[in-house]
């Protein structure tokens, strides 16, 4: 049975290794982006730089916000699973950041992705409205789905309390 859960020990280690990579490749797209949206300055000019550059910037910054989400769900997922609290305690970690619990990963996760999808529907909704199309009833549905999880987080927190 040890052996077992030295097993399950290690696989769910380099789960938590290929999600910390999977951030570190959001990263490194965000960058990319980043220096984009900045080249964006010198290939056009007027309000097409302006509005590329915004969309450019917005997606940058989304993809950077999926990074964190990545990068908590990682360390997370390795506090949760250490068998030595002694060496996490001494990681020196902000209050947040100090997991006891897979429902406190979840509602930092949760907290985390919400602030990503606003951040993603504000890149979608500027580039909708620089390319000059009108906004329908589809363009409701991202911010349909925020309120639900942000809904179902609010009633979370008040039934732990």
């Amino acid at each position: 049975m040890q052996l077992l859960f030295t097993v399950l020990k290690h696989i769910i280690g380099g789960i938590a290794a290929l999600v910390f990579i999977a951030g570190l490749v959001f990263t490194g797209l965000g960058i990319y982006d980043f220096a984009h949206a900045f080249s964006e300055f010198w290939h056009k000019s007027g309000a097409d730089m302006v509005g590329a550059a915004a969309v450019g910037l917005l997606q940058g910054v989304d993809l950077f916000l999926i990074a964190i989400v990545l990068f908590v769900f990682s360390l997370g997922i390795n506090i949760l699973f250490t068998d030595k609290p002694a060496k996490v305690e001494q990681l020196n970690l902000p209050a947040w950041l100090r997991i006891h619990s897979f429902m406190q990963l979840k509602i930092i996760l949760w907290e985390a992705i919400l602030t990503t999808l606003v951040v993603s529907y504000l890149a979608g909704l500027s580039q909708l409205k620089i390319q000059g199309r009108h906004l329908d009833a589809y363009s409701l549905i991202l911010p349909g789905a925020v309120l639900l999880i942000a809904l179902s987080l609010f009633f979370l927190k008040k039934g732990e309390k």
